[in-house]
């Protein structure tokens, strides 16, 4: 039996940023299914002046475009009243994994039923600014992009704004199977080179794309071509934050859930839907000044990682432990033991 679950993560949370500057560091490393563009402040119960941040989404050539092509989940979210319920398709990834992946089929446009209005066809991944609203933000202090990534055909990484439309800043992430990163500085964007001559009213200087960006992509072009591939995003943010590389996780065999593109995706809820494993809900990490402690495990190991990527602190999981020599600020809490497998995040002062 098929069932349609709608990923709440893109269409709720959708705050508007109190103060709108922008993250200079990583915004996007695997610890957090949300992308940390500008502020520390994600959840509902945290208060202070800085709350910008971005939500995965697909999108692809089926609702504009007429076309048929689409992107597919690896892991099947979980109805609210099934525990554990992750709101999202991002987060099984995030504790699972440790990065963002899709699958992408693009269809060959002539079996679709577009015509030469509509005459491409594509698959994209990306996150907004700021908010689900996607209002502008200003990145240029973040000097460029970086990502840091393995796709198995050429990926355009596109910084989107008001006015450009389809005709977006970009550059070429080149196909690569094995993890890489690749970094630009703003100069290194540019419209697609037909812009001029066919879209006139489109053409901006890309430095106004990064001083107003409503979202930030990575795009599959088909150019009208069929074929399938896979792209994993282990980091992303401003020039000169991403790491080296990047570590492919054990994935599930079959990716099970074909996204509807317009923020939910259908699951077989057969063979092929595979449940993500998430730690019992009884493991929790507590924070009490400079104490860390933990609950509901006996025999596991920690890691507390800094939003850079940097493991400040690991061990055996004992009753408490001393954060007395990090620095302050906000930092990834990984538990793993047997049958378990959590994150959650704290706040040093």
């Amino acid at each position: 039996m098929k069932k349609k679950i709608f990923a709440a993560a893109i269409a709720s949370v959708a705050s508007v940023a109190m103060a709108q500057t922008v993250n200079t560091s990583i915004w996007f490393d695997g610890t957090d299914q949300q992308v940390n563009t500008g502020g520390y402040c994600k959840y509902d119960y945290e208060t202070c002046d800085e709350s910008t941040m971005g939500y995965w989404y697909d999108y692809d050539d089926r609702k504009n475009d007429h076309g048929g092509s689409y992107a597919i989940y690896p892991y099947e979210t979980s109805p609210k009243d099934e525990a554990p319920y992750y709101g999202s398709y991002i987060q099984p990834m995030i504790e699972n994994l440790s990065y963002a992946t899709i699958k992408y089929v693009l269809v060959d446009p002539t079996t679709t039923g577009q015509t030469e209005k509509y005459p491409y066809n594509f698959v994209g991944f990306g996150f907004n600014t700021v908010n689900g609203t996607q209002d502008p933000l200003d990145i240029t202090a973040a000097g460029g992009l970086c990502a840091t990534y393995t796709a198995d055909h050429n990926v355009t990484l596109e910084v989107m704004e008001a006015t450009s439309g389809d005709n977006a800043c970009f550059v070429t992430l080149k196909k690569s199977a094995t993890p890489t990163m690749a970094d630009f500085a703003i100069a290194d964007f540019a419209q697609p080179s037909y812009t001029k001559t066919n879209n006139p009213e489109r053409v901006i200087d890309c430095a106004q794309a990064f001083a107003a960006a409503k979202a930030v992509k990575f795009k599959i072009d088909g150019g009208a071509a069929a074929f399938s591939g896979q792209l994993r995003i282990f980091a992303i943010g401003p020039k000169g934050t991403c790491p080296a590389t990047g570590t492919i996780a054990a994935e599930p065999a079959s990716f099970a859930c074909k996204s509807d593109g317009v923020g939910g995706a259908t699951c077989d809820g057969g063979a092929e839907a595979i449940k993500a494993v998430k730690a019992a809900s009884s493991v929790k990490a507590t924070l009490a000044g400079r104490t860390l402690s933990f609950s509901g495990i006996n025999d596991g190991k920690f890691e507390v990682v800094s939003l850079q990527g940097q493991v400040v602190k690991s061990g055996k999981i004992s009753s408490s432990v001393s954060l007395a020599n990090i620095n302050a600020g906000v930092y990834m809490v990984r538990v793993s033991g047997k049958s378990v497998n959590m994150s959650q995040k704290i706040l040093v002062k």
